[in-house]
C-alpha cells in the first residue's frame, strides 16, 4: 500500500480525487523503515542473510536421566521407565538418544578416558542424555518443565535451536587489502616466525571446524580435500568458507594463504539432518573422529531464556561433550559469542556462575574460549563480544582479509573472526612440537601458552576489556624454543 502511494499521485477515495503527492515523503520514510527492519531483524546492527530463516526444523528438550535409571541408548527407552515416570514419555512422543552419532560403545570408551584423564572431575555420563520432540500446540519450555518434575530426570532443558554463527555477516565486495591479522605483534600474531619452524604450517595435524555449512569448492579450498565427518553441509555457506580461508586456505598464489595451510581439515555439521540440528552431537562425534592433539573449532553460539549468544557450552549436554574432548586430549577452540554479556554474571538453570573462574560453581570444560577486539592497535574490546574471567584469549574481531562464498571479503569479524585466528596458532604451534619435541601438547598446556600474559599482546584496558591477551607467536616460539 505505502509502495501504491509513493507511485500514484492521484488516488480515488470514494468518490473523491486525491492528491497524495503531500504524503510521498511520508511514505518513503516508512518504506526506508520497514527496509531498515528487514536488514537488522536483531535489533543488533548484524544483517540476516535469506539462509538464515531455516522452516524445518522443531525444538526438542534434553533430558538427563538420573544415573539409577539405568536406561537402554537406544530409541523407545521410555518402555523401560517405571510406569509412574514413562506416563510423562508415552503420552506424547517417545525417546530418542541425544548423540545419535557416536555408537554406545564408542561412547562408553570416550567416557572411560575422560574419567581416568580428569580424576579429580566426575565422569561425564554422556549415555543419560536423550533427546524428545515436543508435542502439538505445547510451548517448549512448559514441555522441559513438565519433564524435569519427573523423578528419574535429573534435568530438561530446551536445546539450543538455529542460531546465527558468532560474527558480524560478511559481505561479497571484491576483496582487497591485507591480512593485517597475521602481522607482527603487536598488530597481529606474527604468523612468519611460526612458518620458520618445520611444522609451523600445520603439517600433520587434524583440524576440524565445527558450524552450519561451507563452499568447500572455492578456489583457495578445493585442492585442500576438506571431508565432511557427519551432518548436512546446510546452510550459513558463506560464513564456514570464511572462517576455513583463514586457518586453512591453500598456498597456491590465488588469493589468500591461511595460517595453516597444511593442517588435515575436515568439518562438522550442526545441521545433523535437514530438520534436525544439534550441537552436543556434532561435538561428540567429531571428537569420536579425531586424535589427541587435534584442534576442534566451536564456530557456534547459543541461547538460553532471555540472554542471547553465549557461548554453546552453557548447555550441559555441550559442555559434557566438550569435556569428553579436552580429556580425549583434543583441543577445543570456543567463540565467545557476540552477546556482549559479562560471562561473570551468567546463571545456569540451578542460578550458578558456572562461567566465573572466581566462583565456587565455576565449571571449566577445558575449551579455549575466544573473545573479538579491534584491529587498530592498541586492540579494544569491540562492544559487541562476550567478556568475563571465563574468556582466555582475544583476536581481531572485524576488518579480516579471507574468503567468501562467492570470492574474498575485506570484513569478516565477530567472535567467528577472532576464533580462527587462535585456531590456526594452535595448530602451528601443535606442528612444531609435534617436529621438534616428538609430542603434542595437551589441552591445559595449549590453554596455558596462548593465555600467557608475558607473551601475549595485551588488550587497551583489560581491566574492562576482559577478554585476555593475542597470542604472539615470536614471543611464545622465543620462549619455548629459545
Amino acid at each position: 500500500m505505502l509502495l501504491f502511494f509513493m507511485f500514484h499521485p492521484i488516488s480515488i477515495i470514494g468518490n473523491k480525487r486525491i492528491d497524495m503527492k503531500p504524503f510521498r515523503w511520508i511514505s518513503a520514510f516508512f518504506v526506508l523503515l520497514l527496509a531498515v527492519s528487514a536488514l537488522f531483524p536483531n535489533g543488533n546492527g548484524q544483517a540476516s542473510a535469506p539462509e538464515e530463516v531455516e522452516r524445518d526444523y522443531n525444538p526438542r528438550v534434553v533430558i538427563k536421566f538420573k544415573d539409577a535409571t539405568n536406561l537402554p541408548y537406544r530409541s523407545g527407552a521410555e518402555k523401560h521407565l517405571s510406569r509412574s515416570s514413562a506416563q510423562a514419555f508415552t503420552e506424547a512422543v517417545s525417546l530418542e538418544p541425544l548423540f545419535s552419532s557416536v555408537n554406545p560403545e564408542a561412547i562408553q570408551s570416550l567416557m572411560s578416558q575422560a574419567s581416568k584423564k580428569r580424576s579429580d572431575h566426575p565422569k561425564p555420563d554422556l549415555l543419560s542424555y536423550f533427546v524428545t520432540e515436543v508435542p502439538p500446540d505445547v510451548q517448549p519450555e512448559k514441555w522441559a518443565k513438565k519433564l524435569t518434575r519427573q523423578s528419574a530426570v535429573e534435568l530438561a532443558y530446551v536445546e539450543g535451536g538455529p542460531t546465527p554463527p558468532s560474527s558480524v555477516h560478511p559481505d561479497d565486495d571484491p576483496r582487497f587489502g591485507n591480512q593485517g591479522y597475521l602481522a607482527p605483534s603487536p598488530q597481529g600474531i606474527d604468523v612468519q616466525s611460526a612458518w620458520g619452524f618445520k611444522g609451523g604450517d600445520g603439517s600433520g595435524i587434524g583440524f576440524v571446524d565445527l558450524e552450519q555449512g561451507w563452499r568447500l569448492e572455492h578456489e583457495d579450498l578445493a585442492d585442500q580435500n576438506i571431508r565432511l565427518i557427519s551432518g548436512v553441509n546446510h546452510m550459513f555457506h558463506s560464513h564456514g568458507t570464511s572462517v576455513l580461508g583463514e586457518v586453512a586456505a591453500a598456498d597456491n598464489t590465488i588469493g589468500n594463504i591461511g595460517i595453516t595451510p597444511r593442517a588435515k581439515t575436515r568439518v562438522v555439521s550442526q545441521w545433523r539432518t535437514p530438520s534436525t540440528y544439534s550441537t552436543a552431537d556434532a561435538v561428540l562425534s567429531a571428537v569420536n573422529a579425531m586424535e589427541p592433539g587435534d584442534v576442534l573449532l566451536l564456530e557456534a553460539q547459543t541461547t538460553v531464556g532471555e540472554s542471547g549468544y553465549l557461548p554453546v557450552e552453557v548447555e550441559p549436554a555441550v559442555f559434557d561433550a566438550i569435556r569428553a574432548g579436552t580429556s580425549k586430549g583434543v583441543i577445543v577452540v570456543e567463540a565467545g559469542g557476540n552477546g556482549s554479556n559479562n560471562l561473570d554474571q551468567f546463571t545456569d538453570a540451578e542460578d550458578k556462575n558456572v562461567l566465573n573462574r572466581n566462583s565456587p560453581d565455576f565449571k571449566d570444560s577445558g575449551a579455549i574460549m575466544v573473545g573479538a577486539a579491534s584491529s587498530a592497535a592498541p586492540h579494544s574490546r569491540l562492544p559487541f563480544s562476550n567478556y568475563g574471567s571465563r574468556v582466555d584469549v582475544y583476536a581481531w574481531g572485524e576488518n579480516i582479509d579471507t574468503l567468501s562464498a562467492d570470492g574474498y571479503t575485506t570484513s569478516f569479524g565477530g567472535t567467528s573472526g577472532a576464533s580462527p585466528i587462535i585456531t590456526g596458532t594452535a595448530i602451528a604451534l601443535q606442528g612444531i612440537s609435534e617436529e621438534n619435541r616428538g609430542k603434542r601438547y595437551s589441552p591445559e598446556e595449549m590453554r596455558q601458552i596462548l593465555s600467557n600474559p608475558e607473551t601475549g599482546i595485551a588488550s587497551n584496558a583489560p581491566a574492562s576489556d576482559k577478554i585476555g591477551v593475542m597470542p604472539d607467536l615470536d614471543a611464545i616460539l622465543s620462549q619455548l624454543y629459545q
